[in-house]
């Protein structure tokens, strides 16, 4: 159990260092310095979709073999590389989107293929995100129903309001 709960973490810990540093703009835009970024947006995403999709694999692996009696996460650093690793891309998202405005405002063609080089990237690390909110919720779920087992009372709750206020620190 150990195993897989430290294959979460450190799959999710990896995946940021996978994301290079932004272009710097002190040069004027041209088709070559384009054609440049439009090569290298592509030679990233060729890079990293292969490792990318090799550790999604491996968390979904991970989410399948956990072990009902026991915690996938008991530290929650699972919970918290995943959040960080989802935080990660969802800024470098926001990063593509100001590279995109960067590339329209110094005249670039809306039909270059730089566009599509940044729709293609911002959408596998749209995916990373999902990925990473979706192992995120099965290991909390998880936890959630193992210690609904373990708990000897079982409540119900008529609305959304009556669960917030059940929980500690409310």
């Amino acid at each position: 159990m150990l195993e897989h709960s430290k294959t979460i973490r450190d799959v999710s810990r990896a995946l940021p260092a996978l994301v290079p540093a932004d272009p710097d703009f002190a040069v004027p835009v041209s088709a070559e310095l384009l054609d440049a970024h439009t090569k290298a947006l592509r030679h990233h995403y060729d890079d990293i979709f292969p490792v990318v999709d090799r550790a999604g694999h491996t968390l979904a692996g991970a989410i399948k073999k956990l072990d009902p009696g026991k915690s996938p996460d008991p530290d929650g650093e699972g919970v918290a590389a995943l959040e960080q690793t989802e935080t990660c891309f969802k800024h470098r998202q926001e990063q593509l989107r100001h590279l995109r405005d960067a590339f329209v405002e110094t005249g670039a063609s809306p039909s270059h293929e730089i566009f599509e080089a940044l729709d293609r990237l911002d959408n596998l690390y749209m995916w990373i995100v999902a990925t990473m909110q979706d192992v995120r919720w099965d290991v909390l779920i998880f936890e959630g129903l193992k210690a609904k087992a373990a708990s000897p009372d079982e409540r119900s709750f008529t609305s959304s309001a009556e669960w917030l206020a059940s929980l500690p620190g409310r």
